[in-house]
């Protein structure tokens, strides 16, 4: 408790540091007293001291150095210091705090207001120790967690690829046999290793991106290469067999620099929301376009029910649905939109969603011209 703290005074007068030193007794503290701000510091250095109590004229190391030297010390850094000013010294409490002092008390002393300052400081202290710890727990937790997911992640990626690669070889042989039962069952088993792989890959995507940029394995992919890929992976994982698709790339060859598994799975995941929670024969429109500037537009629309504009802003934070319950009809970690503007900002890329309810949702990734590879005539054209 603060009454129980170690303070230690630092004043050349006396008189001063007897009648101080009477007081804080009186309060209950245990008082060190040195004469100078040299041997404050090598104290503060070598003893516990909770607190440093100074006077600001001292002989070798005055009041403001003391304090300063505490601060750049890392392990003494947080301990509280009150100084002590004249009246005149005018500026001295604008130079103390910017020295780094916790507190100031003015000469002549007010013993009462010494006392209590005294313990409103040490409190005070104690709060920000206590607050401190309690975020390097959390910190700690927090790394801890992002490690054991990453760590889980790549473990269960290499027996799920197994699974369906091995269900993927059953469900052949079952057709191969004429057994579509069977073969039923092995298209099961692939799809819900596809989903729980989707997942594990969400999953630590999402632990990338919260711990810092995402890191990009960059080569070139085509537009078109980008596109198929993104829509063969929400097939797989979210169906979608009666969906109408419209592609519309200006220029299919147009070459991009970029991570191309992170930029078809913005892709796929844009192209999973429009599958997942529209009809069944939802119409989506996939097309690129080039901006006058050169910069490469991404577009996915849907005709699906929309999204209040309410819900817009709500859902872009991480592990949103419109839907959160654990008896929600659809599945899904609410990832999508987050991992999607994430992979954007890695690229440099702007990510925008606009929505009418009723009339669909207009998703738009915009990569800077300074990625874009164009080739041949297309070169030439410009966006409409």
């Amino acid at each position: 408790m603060a009454e129980n703290a170690r303070i230690l005074l630092a004043d050349d007068d006396p008189v001063m540091r007897e009648l101080a030193e009477a007081k804080l007794c009186a309060a209950g503290y245990e008082v060190v007293l040195v004469e100078n701000g040299a041997e404050a510091l090598q104290t503060v250095k070598s003893e516990k001291i909770d607190l440093v109590i100074s006077d600001i004229e001292m002989p070798v190391m005055n009041g403001f150095e003391l304090t300063r030297s505490i601060r750049a010390e890392r392990a003494i850094a947080e301990t509280p210091v009150i100084v002590i000013t004249g009246s005149d010294y005018p500026e001295a409490v604008e130079r103390v705090f910017a020295e780094g002092a916790t507190s100031f008390l003015a000469k002549p002393i007010n013993w009462t207001l010494f006392t209590q300052s005294v313990m409103f400081v040490l409190r005070a202290s104690q709060d920000r120790e206590q607050l401190r710890i309690a975020r390097d727990k959390a910190d700690s937790a927090s790394k801890f967690k992002d490690a054991l997911m990453s760590v889980m992640s790549h473990e269960l990626r290499t027996p799920l690829n197994a699974i369906i690669g091995f269900g993927q070889l059953l469900g052949e042989r079952f057709e191969d046999q004429q057994d579509a039962l069977h073969r039923e069952y092995a298209d099961y088993i692939v799809d819900g290793g596809r989903r729980l792989l989707s997942t594990v890959s969400d999953m630590l995507l999402a632990s990338d991106a919260r711990s810092g940029p995402i890191e990009l394995n960059e080569t070139d992919a085509t537009i078109a290469e980008i596109i198929e890929a993104g829509r063969a992976e929400a097939l797989s994982v979210n169906g979608g067999g009666e969906a109408k698709f419209t592609v519309r790339l200006q220029d299919p060859e147009l070459e991009i620099c970029c991570d191309r598994g992170l930029l078809s799975r913005a892709v796929s995941k844009l192209v999973g929301n429009a599958l997942k929670f529209s009809q069944k024969d939802v119409e989506i429109t996939i097309g690129s376009a080039l901006s006058k500037s050169g910069d490469l537009a991404i577009l996915i629309k849907d005709n699906g029910p929309g999204i209040p504009p309410e819900r817009l802003d709500e859902i872009d934070g991480a592990f949103e649905q419109s839907d959160m319950s654990l008896r929600r009809s659809k599945e899904g970690l609410g990832l999508g939109l987050p991992m999607t503007r994430a992979i954007a900002a890695a690229h440099g890329a702007q990510f925008r969603l606009e929505s009418t309810p009723g009339a669909g949702a207009r998703a738009l990734i915009v990569i800077p011209a300074s990625r874009v590879r164009r080739k041949g005539p297309s070169a030439k054209s410009a966006a409409a």
